[in-house]
């Protein structure tokens, strides 16, 4: 099965590594287009958002502090795979660079040997992630949910004199005549006061 063509954008600070990474990835991955070539992460997000990569290349000596806020801050907004070539090859270099979005953090250069099955390591790894992503924010929106059903039912409780199994009924039948969700009419409830 064929690989569907990516859109990258490459990343590295120097002239002749920049032109050596086009080279290597025009060579080992011609089905992919490069849409663009940035010499520094200086507004990444901008620039992700803007030109809509589906996935980044970095090539750099080591991932400086500002760097890897551009990366943190574009991986909140328009998470993408990221690949970053490094000279760096210290563990918390790639613990920093991994934690701000880096999927995939490879030491000792390019070569055209590798930098497909990184490409491919990163997209699983960037998939992966977001999935986890989703269910962290998915569990956090329905602990969020039910501390707002239950913050309502003692509100119900105190304000009405009711058990916690009528205030419960209460919020239930409310949300059902009106047709929403039962942390919509907790939030009204919750407001109100």
């Amino acid at each position: 099965m064929t690989e569907p063509a990516l859109r990258i954008l490459v990343v590295s600070p120097s002239k002749r590594r920049l032109d050596d990474l086009l080279t290597t990835l025009s060579t080992a991955a011609p089905q992919h287009h490069l849409i663009g070539r940035l010499d520094r992460a200086i507004d990444l997000p901008g620039w992700v958002a803007e030109a809509a990569p589906d996935a980044i290349i970095m090539d750099i000596d080591s991932p400086s502090r500002d760097t890897l806020e551009q990366i943190a801050v574009m991986s909140e907004h328009s998470p993408r795979p990221i690949i970053m070539f490094s000279q760096d090859e210290t563990q918390e270099a790639m613990r920093s660079a991994v934690s701000a979005g880096v999927a995939c953090y490879a030491v000792d250069g390019i070569e055209t040997t590798r930098i497909l099955p990184l490409l491919q390591l990163a997209q699983v790894r960037f998939e992966a992630w977001q999935v986890l992503r989703d269910d962290m924010l998915r569990a956090r929106q329905e602990l969020h949910e039910h501390r707002l059903v239950e913050q309502a039912k003692r509100q119900l409780m105190k304000t009405l004199r009711l058990n916690e199994e009528a205030a419960y009924n209460a919020l239930r039948r409310e949300a059902m005549q009106q047709r929403v969700r039962l942390s919509d009419v907790a939030r009204r409830i919750v407001e109100a006061v």
